[in-house]
């Protein structure tokens, strides 16, 4: 219990660390990017601003989750992150469908702009939206919700690093002002692609998808061999949120495995062998299923 209080807080610390910095960050960069003329950097404080927002739902999202369980709410609020996970897609999709259309648009288009300025900002942003990225690293893998705030950090620290790259080239060739652009779109189409994988994952299990991280056939396969099993049915796995799953199934089984320290092997068995944290085991024999078949018809 101490270690888990520990990593809640541990997270909850470095989400408000991070949304910390980029307020900072945002305020600075429209500044700047006002005063230097850059369209660039004044549209990316804007998107930076949006991704306040979508680091505000995550980190909101993983504290609903921390709700004790009520009358209402049996499981809690725990499906609060697997929302706030499809949000953050949905505010990764806009944000890259705006950049593309705006970088799109400048196609062509001749800017006079301050490129030291830009450069010296974005290197800001580099490090600023870098050190918020590693903070969630530590817990992105298993918690897409936390994927989702770190997936925002990256595609600002990408886009900061192409308006350095962009403003390089610039200062070297004033006259390539289509590499800006170019730069934006290259990078939106990185983040589209890991983008709509979280935006698939989080749908899914709002829908009560089996977690990608489960494996249904090896559970099967798995329940056939335990000691006494002669078959099951119902077997049922739902997310409870991005971290939780839960299991619950029949099992019919031998006369003499008919016994409650059975079903708690069994179901210690499924949350080591498949990490999940919830498992309802019912227990019957080849007479009770027949009965129950006969029952339901």
């Amino acid at each position: 219990m101490p270690h888990q209080h520990h990593h809640i807080h541990d997270i909850n610390n470095r989400f408000l660390l991070g949304i910390f910095l980029n307020f900072l960050f945002t305020v600075v960069e429209f500044f700047y990017g006002i005063q230097a003329n850059s369209v660039a950097l004044a549209a990316d404080a804007v998107h930076n601003a949006g991704d306040i927002i979508g680091l505000l739902i995550a980190w909101a999202g993983f504290q609903l989750c921390q709700k004790k369980t009520s009358a209402k709410f049996t499981y809690g609020l725990k499906n609060a992150t697997i929302i706030a996970a499809f949000l953050n897609a949905i505010i990764l999709l806009v944000a890259v469908g705006g950049l593309s259309w705006e970088a799109i648009s400048r196609f062509g288009e001749s800017q006079t702009v301050v490129p030291i300025t830009v450069i010296a900002v974005s290197v800001c942003g580099i490090l600023v939206n870098g050190i918020s990225a590693f903070f969630l690293t530590k817990h992105r893998h298993h918690d897409i919700n936390i994927q989702g705030a770190f997936l925002h950090m990256v595609l600002d620290a990408s886009i900061s690093f192409g308006v350095v790259v962009g403003g390089v080239l610039m200062l070297w060739q004033p006259s390539w002002t289509w590499i800006d652009p170019v730069i934006t779109l290259l990078l939106s189409a990185v983040i589209l692609i890991h983008s709509w994988g979280l935006f698939k994952e989080s749908l899914n299990l709002m829908l009560m998808a089996v977690p990608t991280s489960i494996d249904f056939g090896k559970i099967m396969q798995d329940l056939k061999k335990f000691p006494g099993v002669t078959s099951y049915h119902d077997l049922h796995i739902w997310p409870i949120s991005t971290t939780e799953t839960a299991l619950s199934v029949h099992l019919v089984v031998e006369p003499t495995f008919f016994t409650d320290r059975t079903s708690r092997s069994y179901v210690e068995k499924i949350r080591t062998y498949h990490k999940i944290s919830h498992v309802t085991i019912q227990l019957e024999t080849d007479d009770s299923k027949k009965l129950c078949e006969v029952d339901c018809t």
